[in-house]
């Protein structure tokens, strides 16, 4: 019999169709192991400390919450457009589909992303895809040349954070200068889809930084980017995915008063054009036309930081505002412009006695809409909240984390939201934590709105003043298991209930042959997962790193799985750090089987991969592959309403000084 090569024992055709992605990621490592030549080491990595979790500094290994990090190095090395590609391939996050011109939006334990709640530096940013119809605007607020770190927190965090967090919480931390001198990072990419239909992307970003004297530090960021719209393959005259064209910045700075008291200041502003072509029939013809969406952004805040004997204190002002208007060619009406905005001022304050951490805090919000269906054009509404957090260490290895935060809105009424979560430090190698915990997200403007009321193609919308906040209840169990420094196992089981689901539900007989529609709270659902996690560092060139989702959802109302919620969610990743500046990382993203209006949905994977040289001390050359087999989400299925970019070949540049 002729022996068996590396190479046959890891050909797919060999392997079961359910075992395929896990035994691909286990094909990721063989070469690693065969090829290490020096025994595992300690790992080069500082612990991962979460701010987001408490409003205190944590090791993410004990913090009383399920965390992900995606730090400065994953960021330089990926350099993503926008948050969406930062947080793609981490722990429970996944992608639903929006239905227009191939955009998506991200998912958290199934839970959609009006029920994730985005913040910079702990500031609210608005989910305009709960706001805009089958839109994504929320991910490109922030210049990523400006991020330091990216901290996901999963599972419902309305205790600290209010309406929106059920999912949990993604928090962008922004970078601060670290000596005296100034530091700089310039970056360019380009990048060509190289078949089908073509398409070119490209970006540049700058981030700087440093002292002007002893009292006040500067930062300054940019960035500007252009993504070519791809045509079908099956229809060219219309869009798979849309063009973008992007330019922001961010300006900040800190001044030191003395060695208790600063005052930070900052002020980000972008402006963001999407185009595609699209289709609609326009009297009884179809009519074939371009979609322009001009996204205008901003946001300003100041904010105090000081200590009082053993206080440590924080007070806040700032404010949100996005414009987005339509064009459309072709004489086709365009959509209505919107305005969001958003006014906050909040606040706390933090204390250790004995052994207890206690915070607490207040948040005093407004926020506005203008929409021509909107009575007189405009609503708004006011949010008033106060909380309470206490951190408390029972004995050396337990601590229990309890809160309760109690939110009052000018429109529905008040809302409570309890959490207790227990971390144990069973060795030095193994921790046990979890907790319950309950959430909501207030309804929107527009649903709530009985001024309300949306003239569509054939239907009419109205809002309802008697809307209930959804609501969530979690618990959830989990271990991280550290045997050595070399290798970190996880496992988290979670299960939510989630109630009074807002959709527009059918009223009554047409009127004038038109559908009557009101929104209502009619969903319940429930979902119950698995997160696992591996990270092992085979040697001192070789990482590889694992998470896995497996998820069961269910609608109680209709009994039907949730769409766009695969069972199984897999993301593997080999990296190899050479001599002389050498690196690589190849991973692999898969998405399981999912369902669309009760239509399956299969499987599919995406390959990248990419090679990097560090060339001198100041400047670093990479250069990759995305989507290496070129899926193509439309040859799978019809009904995919989401899709991939095709095989895209990439160079990129970055100074550092």
């Amino acid at each position: 019999m002729p022996s068996s090569t590396h190479a046959d024992r890891c050909a797919p055709r060999r392997l079961a169709p359910s075992l395929t992605p896990l035994a691909s990621a286990l094909c990721l490592a063989l070469p690693a192991l065969a090829f290490a030549q020096t025994p595992p080491a300690a790992s080069q990595d500082l612990a991962t400390v979460t701010v987001t979790a408490t409003l205190q500094e944590h090791d993410t290994r004990t913090a009383p919450a399920s965390v992900s990090i995606v730090d400065r190095a994953r960021l330089d090395q990926q350099q993503p457009a926008d948050l969406f590609e930062a947080v793609r391939g981490q722990t429970g996050i996944g992608f639903n589909a929006t239905n227009t011109a191939g955009r998506r939006t991200l998912s958290m334990r199934g839970m959609d992303g009006k029920h994730v709640l985005t913040m910079v530096d702990g500031k609210r940013i608005a989910a305009t895809d709960d706001i805009v119809g089958h839109s994504n605007f929320q991910f490109g607020w922030v210049p990523m040349a400006a991020v330091e770190r990216v901290e996901i927190i999963r599972g419902p965090m309305s205790t600290l954070y209010g309406s929106e967090a059920l999912g949990g919480v993604i928090n962008m931390v922004t970078r601060q200068p670290t000596g005296d001198r100034w530091e700089t990072s310039i970056y360019t990419k380009a990048g060509t889809q190289t078949d089908r239909s073509g398409g070119n992307l490209g970006q540049a970003s700058i981030y700087t930084a440093g002292k002007v004297n002893d009292m006040l530090s500067l930062r300054l960021s940019g960035t500007a980017a252009h993504a070519d719209a791809i045509a079908k393959p099956s229809n060219p005259s219309l869009s798979a995915i849309e063009g973008q064209n992007n330019a922001q910045g961010s300006v900040g700075g800190t001044l030191k008063i003395n060695a208790d008291h600063s005052l930070d200041f900052n002020l980000m502003a972008g402006k963001e054009r999407r185009f595609f072509d699209t289709s609609k029939t326009v009297n009884k013809l179809p009519v074939v036309y371009e979609s322009d969406y001009d996204l205008d952004r901003r946001q300003a805040d100041v904010t105090w930081k000081g200590r009082f004997g053993g206080w440590k204190t924080q007070a806040r002002a700032y404010g949100s505002d996005i414009r987005i208007t339509n064009s459309a060619s072709k004489g086709v009406a365009p959509a209505t412009p919107q305005r969001m905005q958003e006014k906050v001022i909040d606040g706390f304050a933090s204390t250790r006695f004995g052994a207890h951490q206690f915070t607490t805090g207040a948040e005093l919000r407004r926020e506005s809409l203008t929409h021509s269906e909107l009575n007189q054009g405009s609503d708004s509404a006011t949010h008033k909240a106060v909380f309470a957090q206490d951190e408390w260490a029972l004995t050396q290895s337990l601590s229990l984390t309890t809160g309760l935060r109690a939110d009052h809105h000018a429109l529905f009424g008040s809302e409570f939201s309890p959490r207790a979560y227990l971390v144990w430090e069973a060795s030095p190698a193994l921790v046990v934590k979890g907790g319950l915990g309950h959430a909501f997200k207030a309804p929107t403007l527009k649903q709530m709105s009985g001024n309300y009321h949306y003239n569509g193609a054939s239907y009419d919308i109205y809002g309802n003043p008697d809307l209930k906040p959804e609501s969530l209840n979690s618990i959830e169990l989990g271990a991280t298991w550290q045997p050595t420094s070399a290798l970190e196992l996880q496992a988290t089981l979670f299960h939510n209930d989630v109630k009074n689901l807002i959709a527009s539900k059918i009223i009554g007989p047409k009127v004038n042959n038109r559908n009557q529609y009101w929104y209502s709270n009619v969903d319940k659902a429930r979902i119950t997962g698995l997160e696992l996690g591996a990270n092992w560092d085979i040697s001192r060139q070789w990482r590889w790193s694992n998470n896995a989702t497996f998820m069961a959802t269910k609608d109680l109302t209709t009994g039907n799985r949730l769409d766009y919620r695969p069972r199984v969610g897999f993301n593997s990743a080999v990296d190899w750090n050479g001599h002389d500046g050498w690196n690589a990382r190849l991973d692999l993203n898969y998405f399981g089987s999912q369902v669309a209006a009760s239509v399956p949905l299969p499987a599919f994977s995406v390959w990248n991969v990419s090679v990097g040289k560090k060339l001198n001390k100041t400047y670093t050359a990479r250069a990759g592959l995305d989507n290496i087999g070129n899926v193509d989400l439309a040859e799978k299925s019809a009904d995919f309403k989401n899709a991939e970019r095709g095989r895209t070949l990439f160079v990129s540049l970055q100074a550092d000084f």
